[in-house]
């Protein structure tokens, strides 16, 4: 998203008021539109030379920004269209995604909730596009850690997540009301499909899930 130039000192480069006059960038106050060097386009308001309120950053590569600026960087409500598909839709703090906010991706996935340091984290909810699937549940540094995983048919996971994956207590419902209680453990094991590896390098491994059941609390009619 460029949040990386954005952190970066503004420098000095000519802006182009709303009338065509070309003015520095340095000291200006108001409504202008900057090309920058790495070819980025910024319009909208400066303060003493820095974005400051609103405006619309087009980076090179083609996703676009609308929102608020403060001392160059996004902050509060504003919203990203990315050319490759999706978008971003909430809160920004220091340029990095903050606060509340709905993420949809090229594929068609969409996360909503909660990011802290431009990663989801607090409460939120993950729906794939092409399963359905949802994860709806606690999330840390990018990762669920607790929560429900629902399936297409009704079925529910309940309980903990390691790495997008099942793992620890948890208990599995059907729609029919079947409750089975039991425990994840994960384990990474070579990976038998793979080619052998070369001399010096790591072998191929995959981490599998193994589930162990501790009850099993049938429906009633």
């Amino acid at each position: 998203m460029g949040d990386e130039e954005e952190r970066q000192p503004p420098g000095v480069y000519t802006l182009v008021t709303a009338d065509g006059e070309q003015k520095t960038s340095i000291g200006f106050t108001g409504k202008a539109t900057a090309n920058y060097a790495n070819g980025d386009i910024y319009e909208g308001l400066f303060e003493n030379g820095v974005r400051q309120g609103q405006g619309v950053y087009t980076y090179l590569k083609g996703d676009v920004f609308s929102g608020t600026f403060d001392n160059n960087q996004k902050t509060g409500l504003g919203r990203i269209v990315y050319k490759k598909g999706g978008y971003y839709h909430g809160h920004f703090k220091d340029g990095k995604r903050e606060g509340e906010g709905t993420l949809q991706y090229a594929n068609g996935d969409i996360y909503s909730g909660y990011w802290k340091d431009g990663k989801k984290h607090g409460s939120g909810t993950y729906v794939f596009n092409k399963t359905k699937y949802e994860y709806k549940g606690d999330w840390k540094d990018g990762q669920i850690t607790t929560g429900t995983w629902t399936l297409t048919d009704g079925t529910q996971y309940q309980g903990g997540f390691q790495s997008q994956k099942p793992c620890g207590d948890a208990t599995w419902k059907t729609r029919q009301g079947t409750t089975v209680e039991g425990s994840y453990v994960q384990q990474v094991v070579p990976l038998d499909s793979a080619p052998p590896a070369k001399p010096g390098e790591a072998p191929a491994v995959a981490t599998r899930c193994f589930w162990t059941t501790a009850a099993l609390v049938a429906a009633e009619n």
